[in-house]
């Protein structure tokens, strides 16, 4: 049985004004398998993020379901974790009392958070940073913190929408470089939202291409790439080639929506 499945999943959204409903999803079914990690892409629009939202409870597909370790998703759920690209985190809490947010909802004994966060500070490179307030933070360590704060909940499932997309270029690298080594050490289920081939390829197992709106499942390509992976990967004649034919899925969608405009 798959981690996650979703099954025939659509999404039309209602009228504004009385114009004409909008198709986001056509209907979609993916599988993911345990320990998965799917990167999904596709030209702007396409649904994308709205399909993420809706494994993680925060919409209601039109038709179709969504299914966690065979139980329906109808809401959400500390069963997944989700970061998003905006930093979430609560600016009245440090970075330890955020990402002990979770545990403090579900009642945790202290010795416990404290545990966890030190964990999970130490891992993604926060130590020394722990009672720091989110405006005394750089936009990465901010999403260091949303990252920590999503694992420690230990989540059945990681969802992740473009949580590197208003990074510069250099710290974005770096961000993937270490949720990459924290999924290669703990092998958390991941789906994973980015407009970015390169990162799409470098961080993911396999690669799904959605259509232009309203979206589906175009492809999906496997990423043969080795484990541990370092950055250098990026130089390879295989990455290059992944490249390539990504981009040519994706092209080809983005020139569709070109024509219509």
């Amino acid at each position: 049985m798959s981690k996650l499945l979703i099954d025939g999943v659509a999404r039309t959204f209602p009228g504004v004004r009385g114009g004409p409903p909008t198709e986001a999803l056509q209907p979609t079914t993916l599988a993911v398998a345990d320990n998965d990690f799917i990167t999904i892409v596709g030209p702007s629009g396409c649904g994308k993020s709205t399909l993420l939202r809706i494994v993680a409870g925060l919409d209601t597909p039109t038709v179709g379901r969504v299914l966690l370790d065979g139980i329906p998703v109808v809401g959400p759920g500390a069963d997944r974790g989700m970061v998003f690209q905006s930093y979430t985190l609560f600016p009245w809490l440090n970075v330890k009392e955020n990402i002990c947010f979770g545990l403090r909802e579900k009642r945790e004994p202290q010795t416990q958070q404290d545990e966890i966060a030190a964990h999970y500070v130490a891992k993604v490179g926060l130590a020394s940073f722990e009672h720091h307030y989110p405006k005394m933070l750089s936009g990465g360590m901010q999403q260091r913190t949303a990252i920590a704060r999503a694992l420690a909940n230990d989540p059945k499932i990681l969802l992740l929408d473009e949580p590197f997309g208003a990074l510069d270029n250099q710290t974005r690298g770096l961000m993937q470089e270490l949720l990459l080594s924290i999924w290669e050490s703990e092998r958390k289920t991941v789906l994973f939202v980015t407009h970015d081939i390169e990162e799409a390829i470098f961080m993911a197992n396999r690669v799904v291409v959605m259509t232009a709106r309203p979206g589906r499942v175009k492809t999906d390509v496997p990423i043969p790439l080795s484990h541990p992976r370092h950055y250098t990967v990026k130089t390879s004649p295989e990455f290059s080639e992944l490249k390539r034919r990504l981009t040519e899925e994706i092209r080809s969608e983005v020139l569709k929506v070109a024509a219509l405009v």
